[in-house]
């Protein structure tokens, strides 16, 4: 059976895999905080989606835990929500009746699919003091004899060739803007050289950049970052395994 990942926008994308459907980060609102202006719509319009059956939160922060979308997403189907452990009120608060939280490693299986909860560096900035700041997270999803890793937001780490050790990753979903100023986000994001870094330590096949082009939060060109990663990709002799989608493509595998 064929596998797919299609860019919604964002941090957005749909994960169909072994049937399922998965959804990430989801975010289909007008604004980021109501200060940062979509410049792209959803390659996917809302009521176009599929049934979702998982819905997977990486972190707080107000671009990828959207609670607008999810409360839109509750009233149209009863999907299962899974966050990192120490955000699961978000869900309660959007009336997702099936919330799961889980910690680093941590798996949840359900049928033929394998959602784990892996490590990210990174810390959210939804409200200052907020005890769920560092409850930050990506994922492994498994089936279908297929594995897919979305990262959420993260800063390049040792733990990515760890994820690469325990897991065998088909299609690794990686963030690759919102990197300047650099003081700023060295630590909390990667930039498309250091996603390539991390793709090589993943010991992943391919790699499908995400996070960046709808919302125009930092400070580098909204189109410099794929083109920085077409090029170090061409210099790094990865081209052929590097796969840039616009909102609304999809990559099968």
């Amino acid at each position: 059976m064929e596998s797919r990942i299609t860019l919604i926008n964002h941090a957005t994308l749909l994960i169909q895999v072994g049937g399922i459907s998965i959804l990430t980060d989801p975010i289909y609102s007008r604004t980021v905080s109501f200060l940062f202006p979509r410049r792209q719509n959803p390659g996917i319009p809302f009521n176009d989606l599929p049934s979702i059956d998982f819905i997977l939160i990486s972190h707080s922060d107000y671009d990828h835990l959207n609670m607008k979308t999810l409360r839109r997403l509750r009233r149209r189907q009863s999907s299962t929500l899974i966050l990192p452990k120490g955000i699961g009120s978000y869900g309660q608060r959007a009336g997702f009746p099936r919330v799961l939280e889980l910690s680093h490693w941590e798996s949840f299986e359900d049928g033929g699919t394998r959602i784990t909860c892996v490590p990210a560096k990174h810390v959210s900035k939804r409200r200052p003091g907020d005890p769920g700041s560092h409850a930050c997270a990506g994922f492994v999803v498994e089936g279908n004899n297929q594995s897919v890793y979305f990262a959420g937001d993260t800063a390049y780490g040792e733990f990515f060739a760890e994820i690469g050790s325990r897991h065998t990753i088909d299609v690794a979903l990686l963030p690759i803007g919102a990197y300047k100023p650099e003081k700023w986000f060295k630590n909390l994001h990667l930039h498309p050289e250091s996603a390539l870094h991390a793709f090589q330590d993943l010991g992943a096949r391919h790699l499908v950049p995400f996070h960046w082009g709808t919302f125009w939060i930092s400070d580098e060109p909204m189109e410099e970052p794929p083109k920085m990663l077409r090029s170090k990709a061409e210099a790094m002799g990865l081209s052929d395994r590097v796969h840039i989608l616009r909102n609304g493509e999809s990559y099968s595998f």
